[in-house]
């Protein structure tokens, strides 16, 4: 039965405490050994890595600062890009450095857990195949064969692969999703044949090589301990059965399509009053729960504008100040974050924001440079330094019209490419420099790297290939044009001369390119004016009231969010994922937890995709799916050891800092072991803020006990936060009762 205590047994004095990291997201990047993640961030104009943490120098400085904590356990993987640049060529320096830092952490007292493969592999890996080759079994066995020979004496825990669960979503992608959610990515247009086979493939490749690698890895030294930690979804454990449930249920990969369908393709598609709008639409977390963005045409920075006559000049001056803002805009949101002490303005269009600076209602107005400084000329206003951030105006359309967007994205990419971008830029903007195409927001993947389904996209100037009946494209093709929103007003962007009756401008050049892609001629296309409130509903239908119940199906009707990695091994999978040797050849449960919504909280299944989406501070917190996770694989497999290999969290997530987080969980693990559940250890995620998957730095990407100023301190100082503090405390204490918070939290 479940311990009742409000304060449970204290940890046994066996229990480890840990922390972690991982190579892409701790080390320097080093020329000429770049791995997947670092062509990744490169092509979708993500933040790259960088120096990172410069763990790779400064690895003795964080091994100390967990020992001072005093952990006895220390996470890290190895870089295969390092370890083997080159198929069968290993480097002796790499090996001896990590050596070095196996030897630096057990001379700490501290456990060492290895991590073989972080979500990254060496580019010639994927140039043969990937990890859904025909050789990635081969290749990865003699990688993990020469780390045991080299390292094993040194090693008793090993993780093969990290949350091989994740792994499948960088082969299949949510219709509710615009892009893959990590590499490799399969090509542009790939249907849900394609992507599920590639899901199928992948699973019997993971099985294989962690069962085969296990074997190499225990012939060198025969008291390792290997496994993995499958990342668990957070939902409640009747749900969480249901869905292992179905996954249970399929037969092979067949079935694995037909379930699949359910999370790529979205039945029941929206009908706008348009197709596209391509109208000043900048891209931000909360638009994108209703829309899909193509990949950015535009960048343009967020500035403040004041009046030449006013007294202050400075932009830190208006902090505490009224601020117009226009109501919708992205403005909005980033004016609280950067100023929350100032009085916001809220305004109908940017007009009405000049109108107020005008009358004294305002003492300044924020807006996107690009339309405030043509509303702006005539020399009343001034612009202040420096910008307040970045907006980046991409496409968009209903979301789950994947097809379309595979068209709108192709157009973007070749109108960035083509000398139409400069001819349209100067021809709209004859008194400005043309400014640089952006690569952000890119759904550029890895597959020109080895064979993938062929792209869809047709050859410059031919019309796009028939659409799959019933759906937008579809409809569009037959009608004959493209409806465009746009928002006119804007010099330069969008302008309709009644005299003549036509439009012009820069994004209207775009929108005909779309069409250009979609029909083979630049002329297919009707423009519909919107204005600022109303770019986002004239997208969507009435049935957009029922995206929120249709994204929840596809969750947990897919095989994807499953547990399938310990279903695997407790031989509850078909053997065409999971082949009947690989079942039960794990020497320990292991599981990485952050997220979860609670019975009553099932309503919030989206909250947990804005996790999957990297939107951290809006994840929901709910300790309690710890606990009752710990309890199910203990009972699936018994009597064996049991490891939390990641829990950790941002500094605030849905209102929880990131001590209150680390101690409310740890009490769940503390009930759990209380309760009889063979917990040996508790890792926590991470040691200091590192590079967070192509994420800037900030709060709501920091992990870190302790803060490391990755952008603006060269010296990368690790500086304590206050759940180091919280996290010293309960290792000193063997106990998080009286630590953790006592007020319930809402799922």
């Amino acid at each position: 039965m479940p311990s009742t205590s409000a304060d449970p047994a204290p940890f046994p004095a066996s229990f480890r405490f840990g922390v972690a990291t991982a190579d892409h997201q701790c080390e320097a990047y080093l020329e000429g050994h770049d791995d997947v993640r670092d062509l990744w961030e490169r092509r979708r104009g993500e933040t790259p890595r960088g120096r990172a943490t410069d763990f790779w120098n400064r690895y003795a400085e964080d091994v100390g600062l967990a020992r001072d904590l005093g952990c006895t356990m220390f996470r890290f993987s190895l870089a295969w890009a390092r370890l083997e640049p080159d198929s069968g060529a290993f480097d002796q320096a790499a090996f001896a450095h990590y050596r070095e830092l196996l030897e630096t952490i057990r001379a700490a007292g501290m456990e060492p857990i290895v991590t073989l493969h972080h979500y990254t592999w060496p580019i010639w890996v994927e140039r043969a195949g990937g990890t859904t080759g025909a050789t990635f079994v081969e290749s990865y066995v003699r990688y993990a064969s020469e780390c045991a020979r080299r390292l094993g004496n040194l090693i008793t825990y090993w993780v093969t692969f990290n949350e091989p669960t994740q792994l499948v979503f960088g082969y299949a992608k949510p219709w509710w999703g615009r892009a893959y959610a990590m590499p490799p990515g399969l090509a542009e247009g790939a249907t849900t044949e394609e992507q599920m086979t590639h899901v199928a493939v992948l699973m019997r490749n993971l099985f294989v090589a962690h069962t085969r690698a296990r074997a190499a890895i225990k012939e060198c030294n025969p008291g390792s301990r290997v496994g993995t930690n499958p990342m668990l979804l957070g939902l409640p454990a009747w749900l969480q059965r249901f869905v292992d449930w179905q996954a249970t249920r399929l037969r092979g990969r067949d079935d694995l399509v037909k379930a699949g369908r359910r999370f790529t393709e979205r039945r029941l598609l929206e009908h706008g009053a348009v197709d596209v709008a391509v109208a000043q639409l900048s891209v931000t977390p909360e638009r994108a729960d209703s829309v899909a963005f193509s990949e950015s045409y535009l960048e343009s920075a967020q500035r403040l504008v004041i009046r030449v006559d006013a007294a202050q000049a400075e932009t830190a001056a208006y902090a505490d100040r009224r601020i117009a803002v226009v109501e919708t805009s992205s403005s909005q949101a980033l004016l609280a974050r950067i100023f929350p002490c100032a009085t916001s303005i809220p305004v109908d269009g940017y007009a009405e924001a000049l109108r107020a600076l005008d009358d004294g209602v305002a003492d300044a107005v924020v807006a996107d440079e690009t339309i405030v400084r043509r509303l702006a000329e005539g020399g009343s206003y001034r612009l202040l330094d420096p910008s307040l951030g970045a907006d980046h105006y991409a496409a968009a359309v209903a979301l789950g019209n994947r097809e379309l967007l595979d068209v709108v994205d192709a157009a973007v990419r070749a109108f960035k490419a083509s000398p139409n971008w400069e001819r349209a830029w100067a021809t709209n903007f004859p008194d400005e420099a043309v400014p640089a195409a952006p690569l952000r927001g890119s759904r550029s993947t890895l597959a020109d790297l080895r064979g993938r389904p062929a792209s869809r996209v047709p050859e410059a100037g031919q019309p796009w290939p028939a659409a799959r009946l019933g759906g937008a494209l579809a409809r569009i093709q037959r009608r004959g044009y493209l409806n465009v929103a746009v928002r006119e007003g804007v010099g330069g962007m969008a302008s309709f001369d009644p005299r003549t009756k036509t439009w012009s401008g820069f994004e209207i050049d775009l929108a005909r390119s779309i069409s250009t892609a979609l029909f083979g001629s630049p002329d297919r296309v009707r423009f519909r004016p919107v204005q600022t409130e109303s770019r986002i509903g004239a997208l969507r239908s009435a049935t957009r009231v029922l995206a929120s119940l249709q994204r929840i199906y596809g969750v947990v009707t897919t095989m994807l969010n499953s547990n399938w990695w310990h279903l695997g091994m407790a031989g509850r999978l078909s053997a065409e994922f999971c082949p009947p040797e690989c079942v039960g050849t794990q020497d320990y449960v292991g599981l990485d937890y952050y997220w979860g919504i609670s019975a009553l909280g099932f309503h919030r299944i989206a909250r947990l995709m804005d996790a999957a989406a990297q939107r951290y501070s809006q994840a929901p917190v709910w300790p309690r799916v710890l606990y009752d996770a710990l309890r199910r694989y203990a009972r699936m497999f018994p009597g064996m050891e049991v490891l939390v290999i990641e829990n950790g969290c941002v500094d605030v997530a849905s209102g929880v800092a990131k001590a209150d987080y680390i101690a409310r969980h740890v009490l769940e693990v503390q009930r759990a072991v209380a309760d009889g559940v063979p917990v040996s250890a508790y890792v926590c995620w991470s040691i200091t803020s590192n590079r967070e998957w192509g994420l800037p730095l900030g709060a709501d990407s920091d992990f870190g006990l302790y803060h490391i100023d990755l952008d603006n301190d060269p010296a990368l100082r690790r500086v304590p936060t206050a759940a180091a503090a919280t996290y010293r405390e309960i290792i000193a204490r063997r106990s998080a009762a009286g630590v953790a918070p006592p007020t319930e939290l809402r799922g």
